[in-house]
């Protein structure tokens, strides 16, 4: 054997595997070079959780530790491993056994402890969290939340608001209505005309039904009575 052909092998088991940092990436198609030293590699296609009927997108960054994974040790097949800690974008995002983590450039995160049993999903005021099927929708912003759909139905045994609530077309209850105000002032107050079908009573007293006693030609009657 040659001293080429020694030297040949040599090269392409040193370039089975190369390790460096991502030096460019190329989106559509998804491609990125690696610097190791002054060398440079071609686009290469990087590996991705799952490029099949199910995909992801996650592009390397730059900066980002990766391999080179050659086989055989040719480059013209090769393709790119990212996904290795370094100081550059610094380091690991967590240091717990028990923390599934993903951290996003703009401040968002997605945080799953499962031994405290906690999920978070936090994302920067100015952004939204979009929750879609087909024409019903939920969109939580900093602003508060905007629930969309054709027909929304709550079921439970009790609810509470702390605040002032807005109906905007009609209302209607089935189980009665029951309230004070503890702010003081009325407990009601109607703009408009109110039809009822039954017996409206105050202190105890029919609207409809009551009595009065009379006080002779002239004089005013009594105050309302027990119907």
């Amino acid at each position: 054997m040659s001293d080429y052909d020694i030297g040949e092998i040599d090269r392409l088991i040193a370039s089975i595997v190369q390790a460096g940092v991502v030096d460019s990436v190329q989106y559509d198609p998804p491609r990125c070079r690696v610097r190791n030293g002054e060398w440079v590699s071609a686009l290469l296609p990087w590996k991705t959780f799952a490029a099949g009927r199910v995909r992801t997108w996650c592009p390397p960054s730059v900066g980002e530790q990766a391999i080179v994974l050659a086989p055989s040790g040719t480059l013209a097949g090769a393709f790119v491993l990212a996904g290795f800690y370094s100081d550059t974008h610094e380091g690991a995002n967590g240091d717990t056994p028990g923390m599934t983590a993903t951290d996003y450039p703009d401040g968002a995160h997605e945080h799953y402890d499962h031994d405290a049993h906690e999920y978070v999903f936090s994302v920067p005021a100015g952004g939204r969290i979009l929750f879609r099927i087909g024409g019903t929708q939920m969109e939580l912003t900093a602003d508060g939340i905007t629930q969309t759909a054709p027909k929304l139905l709550v079921d439970a045994p009790d609810s509470t608001f702390t605040g002032n609530t807005e109906t905007q077309k009609r209302l209607t209850f089935l189980g009665g209505m029951t309230g004070k105000n503890v702010a003081g002032g009325p407990a009601s107050q109607i703009e408009g005309d109110a039809d009822f079908s039954g017996t409206v009573k105050s202190r105890g007293v029919s609207l409809p039904g009551h009595r009065h006693t009379s006080g002779g030609e002239g004089a005013p009657t009594s105050e309302p009575l027990d119907s």
